[in-house]
């Protein structure tokens, strides 16, 4: 749209979530496309891999900057490249929605906004934006899946929905029907059971092997505050990490619970592993993604989360190459956790697709 478009035409790319903003910034960097400007809390910027954020500091703005007199707006705005006024800004919804930033939105007027992660935007959020920028604003480009997470809180106030939960808007939306990022035996499986055989893959990566299980046989769900913790299987995720790691191989953890995470985080960093951005809860980690991805589902008697589809499409779509999923077999192919959607997939796989515990004890993974 920006190099297509009228040269005074401006982007403005939002999203719910600093982390989702990040996401985008790592996509534009990563497609070589560096001529926009990120605007951020002051401290935000901790959370970014030091070489990303080197490579991108000119184009950050941080929020201690805003409504500075020593340094305009139109001067924090321009391109390092081009030496012009950047015609593309990075934001959360919220910092859009702020009065602090109308330094910026006078000059790079709010044009045309894109969404990311929209399917997790509440229309509601939407009302200030388009009340601020009514007489500016041409164009609203919402791109989300309804089949990944909800709105925030929906689980409890049902009425809170999405701009895609709207019939008359979801006739307009455009399907993606083709995703590159999952191994076949992963792609093909979620297009079955979550998108109706209508996602399509094209992945370098055919073997069935991408996607395994790891029978964690004496594994307990233990509650760990409000939440749930497994301790075998945290042992078990350790094991996983080092050889990985060993390996030099890019992988992070996921799990439905914020107890189990924490937990992993401080083993992992008991064992001289990396810690630090690698264990993430499911919620914060839609829209990321890895080389390989080991999950730790916890649950060994109640399913809990296990029985939410959208989360459990996120939890098992992250990967790039593998992924490892730490359970009780039985559980998951013979117990209350069989009709859920992870349960679905371990009886889909072959059964050499179950890793023996005691090899990966021992460092081996075949």
């Amino acid at each position: 749209m920006i190099n297509t478009g009228p040269m005074e035409r401006t982007i403005w790319l939002v999203a719910h979530s600093n982390v989702a903003v990040k996401n985008i910034a790592e996509k534009l960097d990563k497609v070589g496309f560096r001529e926009f400007k990120l605007l951020v809390s002051k401290d935000f910027h901790y959370d970014w891999h030091k070489h990303l954020y080197e490579r991108l500091e000119h184009c950050f703005i941080r929020s201690d900057m805003f409504g500075g007199r020593a340094v305009t707006a139109s001067q924090h705005l321009l391109d390092k490249h081009t030496n012009k006024p950047t015609r593309v800004v990075l934001c959360t919804l919220s910092m859009l929605s702020n009065p602090r930033i109308d330094d910026f939105t006078r000059q790079v007027p709010v044009h045309t906004v894109i969404f990311d992660e929209a399917s997790q935007i509440e229309v509601g959020e939407y009302l200030p934006l388009l009340q601020r920028f009514q007489h500016s604003l041409k164009k609203m480009v919402f791109i989300g899946d309804d089949k990944q997470l909800a709105p925030f809180g929906q689980d409890d106030i049902g009425q809170l929905r999405s701009i895609f939960e709207f019939p008359h808007l979801r006739e307009q939306a455009h399907f993606l029907d083709t995703q590159y990022r999952m191994p076949l035996v992963i792609g093909s499986f979620i297009s079955r059971h979550v998108y109706d055989q209508k996602l399509m893959t094209v992945h370098d990566i055919t073997n069935k092997a991408a996607c395994r299980f790891l029978d964690v046989k004496k594994g307990k769900e233990e509650k760990s505050g409000k939440s749930w913790a497994n301790q075998q299987e945290t042992s078990m995720v350790i094991h996983l990490a080092r050889i990985y790691h060993k390996q030099g191989k890019q992988f992070r953890i996921i799990t439905p619970y914020d107890g189990q995470r924490s937990v992993i985080e401080k083993q992992l960093q008991s064992a001289k592993l990396p810690w630090e951005d690698k264990c993430f809860n499911v919620d914060s980690f839609q829209g990321n993604e890895e080389d390989h991805i080991i999950v730790s589902l916890v649950r060994t008697q109640g399913v809990g989360f296990l029985t939410n589809m959208r989360r459990m499409n996120v939890m098992l779509t992250r990967c790039k190459m593998s992924m490892i999923i730490c359970t009780n077999r039985d559980f998951v192919t013979k117990g209350k956790a069989a009709d859920t959607l992870v349960g679905q997939l371990a009886l889909t796989v072959d059964p050499d697709a179950w890793l023996d515990s005691h090899d990966i004890v021992n460092g081996i993974l075949r």
